[in-house]
């Protein structure tokens, strides 16, 4: 884990608006993320920005089948790390602002809920668009896309997008502390 938590500041140093974050999110944290998503649901959860696969094993812990979770990430170094640390996990190697794409190339329509850490506040209202809309039609009513940041204030452009926006949980047990914001359709 020294080596992953190594490779991730490493990163963040390099690449500071990509990875956005001096350590990977703490155990606290992903099981608040994983206790918000509703396994019940049917389809595919979805991570976005798995990163070392911190929240990945929140939702192992939480219960989430291997053949149900797909995490998605753009840095090869960390992708390479996924599939190392979860053989039997689907990893998709690319940007978040394609993923329409990527899940139609996988038969994805349906998700259950959508986990994210990604930097997404960074984004520009048309990328977030990007990541957003294809999540937001594949949950359907009542899904819920999951958003963790370290902004007291919603990090998406809700004003671009027919969602209901609000802040879900907060974790202090984190570096740095942590909001989790659940965006669904309107």
């Amino acid at each position: 884990m020294a080596a992953e938590v190594g490779l991730f500041l490493g990163l963040c140093l390099q690449k500071p608006l990509q990875i956005a974050s001096v350590y990977p999110s703490s155990t606290y944290l992903a099981d608040v993320m994983a206790r918000l998503v509703d396994l019940a649901r049917p389809g595919i959860v979805l991570e976005l920005g798995a990163g070392t696969g911190s929240l990945t094993r929140g939702l192992l812990r939480r219960g989430c089948p291997l053949g149900r979770l797909i995490a998605l990430e753009r840095e090869p170094s960390l992708a390479a790390v996924l599939r190392r640390d979860f053989p039997d996990i689907a990893v998709i190697e690319g940007d978040a602002t394609c993923l329409d794409a990527s899940l139609t190339e996988r038969g994805v329509s349906h998700l259950a809920g959508v986990v994210s850490s990604l930097p997404i506040k960074w984004f520009p209202a048309e990328a977030q668009i990007a990541v957003l809309r294809p999540c937001l039609e594949r949950l359907g009513r009542g899904g819920r896309f999951l958003q963790m940041t370290n902004g007291f204030c919603s990090p998406i452009a809700i004003d671009r997008l027919p969602v209901v926006a609000r802040q879900v949980g907060r974790v202090w047990r984190n570096l740095p502390p942590a909001q989790i914001w659940s965006y669904t359709r309107a």
